[in-house]
This record gives C-alpha cells, sequence and structure tokens, in this order.
C-alpha cells in the first residue's frame, strides 16, 4: 500500500518544535517511545522529557499494549484538550448560525446553504476539479487525488492518502468542523462534507469513518477503477 500524507505545523508557536511535531504525529496515530525516536530524530530520553511535559499538561495519554512476545510497550494517543489543540475555525459562531438558520427556515434550507458554502470552500481554496466528459487514466485521477488532499491540507484537514487497486482511501484526522459536527451530525457530515468532496471530484465516494460518530480520523474511500 502506498501511503502520502502531508500536514501544517501550526503548533510549534504555542508548543515549539519538538512538542509541536509529537502532536502532530499523534494525530495520524497512536506512537510509541520508539516511534516517536525514529520519526522525530531524536533520542528516547528527549523524547521521554517531552512526553512527561505534554502529559503533564493533559494533552497527551499514555497506556500499555501487550505484544505476541516480550513485555507490553508504553504508547502514547491525544487526549481531548490535545485534539483540541488542532486548528479548528469557524466553531462558535457556525454553531449559532446553522442552530438559528435551521430553526428559522428548516433543515432543507440549511443543505441548500451549505451545499453552497462547500462550493465556495472548494473554489476559493484554489482547487479546480478535471472535466468530467475527459476520460482520465488511473495515474491521472490519482495525481488529482494528491492534489486534492494537498488542498486539505492547506485548509487544515491532516489528510493523507492510502491507495490500493482500484481503491483510494482520503484518510482525514483534524476536521475544520470539528466541534459543529458533534452537535449537528447529519447536516454537517452530511450535506457540507459530502459537499466539499463531490465538489472537488467526479469519482463515487463512501464515507466509512467520521469523527462525529466516535472516531479518530474520517475516512473516505474513493472508486477509481
Amino acid at each position: 500500500m502506498e501511503a502520502v500524507h502531508e500536514g501544517a505545523d501550526d503548533l510549534s508557536g504555542l508548543l515549539g518544535n519538538v512538542k509541536g511535531n509529537i502532536i502532530t504525529e499523534l494525530s495520524f496515530a497512536e506512537r510509541s517511545m520508539d516511534d516517536l525516536s525514529h520519526l522525530l530524530k531524536i533520542n528516547k530520553t528527549a523524547v521521554k522529557e517531552h512526553m512527561e511535559t505534554l502529559e503533564m499538561k493533559g494533552y497527551v495519554h499514555s497506556f500499555f499494549r501487550g505484544g505476541k512476545a516480550g513485555r507490553p510497550r508504553k504508547f502514547y494517543e491525544l487526549t481531548e484538550k490535545g485534539f483540541s489543540l488542532l486548528p479548528k475555525r469557524y466553531i462558535s459562531f457556525a454553531t449559532m448560525l446553522v442552530d438559528e438558520i435551521e430553526s428559522e427556515f428548516g433543515r432543507d434550507k440549511v443543505n441548500l446553504i451549505l451545499g453552497k458554502v462547500a462550493d465556495k470552500i472548494v473554489t476559493e481554496s484554489g482547487w479546480r476539479k478535471s472535466d468530467s466528459a475527459i476520460s482520465i487514466t488511473r495515474e491521472d485521477k490519482i495525481s488529482k487525488l494528491k492534489e486534492f488532499v494537498s488542498t486539505l491540507n492547506k485548509l487544515g484537514y491532516y489528510a493523507k492518502l492510502e491507495i490500493t487497486d482500484d481503491v483510494v482511501r482520503i484518510v482525514r484526522h483534524n476536521c475544520i468542523f470539528y466541534e459543529l459536527a458533534k452537535n449537528n451530525n447529519k447536516i454537517i457530515c452530511g450535506s457540507l462534507g459530502s459537499g466539499i468532496i463531490k465538489n472537488s471530484i467526479d469519482q463515487n465516494f463512501m464515507i466509512k469513518e467520521k469523527f462525529s460518530d466516535g472516531n479518530n480520523k474520517c475516512v473516505v474511500e474513493v472508486n477509481i477503477g
């Protein structure tokens, strides 16, 4: 399986470069001390010092996991407080706005408005989807999806691609509408989130996992066959 990912390090100013990189790495997956030492290219003693500080501040949680052999290994994962450090936008105002529009005009009107918002988000990000009338190769489709993921990362999604045969998985480790989606899954994930994808790519897709369902990532499968 190929893996392509990139992510902005917006945490350095708040936590410093190393701790910011640790939070970013943990946003992708749980990591052991060895994992972090390898990824960050620093010794395990330095990693331990940073992790003790982050754990004391409540940004990370440590736990032990047993393997097939040997002693259990210590792993780290982001806490809710740590996840909240990742870029979030439009939370308070957008929540009130959506609630007010739905109360005043109903769900259908909200969906219509969010569809237009999705169009604007895609357009203003600089993304231009391919002409659906033109037949493109599998490699061309993957190239366009990589560009789409790059656009998502500019918006703060911490996304990557996982590519297998005729299916590409877009795995997003952050959601810029996370707090809003927690309160209104169907509108935000169903209308706005789906609209951003639909208005960006011409391929069939399925949303397999969502933050708002309690998952630690959002996974979209795209059929490129």
